[in-house]
Formats: structure tokens, sequence, C-alpha cells
């Protein structure tokens, strides 16, 4: 299945532009597909068509998914 990707910040260069469509096995959670990225996913915010998700929640074809750096303010 295709999931459209979109990832912020310092996650940027994990992509061409920081964009694109990714294949992953039908099932596949949010998780899989930051490790698959190589994104430091424990730290990441996710959102998937337009809600925040944990990296448990199941992708399904066509999402959109966005990820997050970590934020730190002082």
């Amino acid at each position: 299945m295709r999931v459209h990707v979109t990832l912020r910040g310092t996650l940027v260069d994990r992509l061409p532009d920081g964009r694109g469509e990714v294949e992953v096995p039908d099932g596949s959670t949010v998780g899989h597909l930051s490790d698959e990225l190589g994104l430091p996913g424990r730290h990441c915010v996710f959102v998937v068509n337009g809600q925040a998700v944990k990296a448990d929640a199941v992708l399904r074809d066509g999402d959109r998914l966005q990820a997050f750096p970590p934020m730190a303010g002082g």
C-alpha cells in the first residue's frame, strides 16, 4: 500500500524534498514506517490525515502522514 509522507523540520533530509509516496506492507504501523525511514520515532510527533497518532497506529492505503521532529524550548 502507498502512504503519502511529509517530513518537517530537521527530518526533511530523509526523503527528496521532504515528501513522497512510500510503499509499505498492508498492516504496517506508523512506527514501522518511521523505522523504515530512519526517523527518531520515539521522539517524533506523527499526524495521520490531520489527527495526532501514536506509533502503534495502523496505516491504510492512501493515508497522509506528517512527521515532526522533537522540539525543545527554553
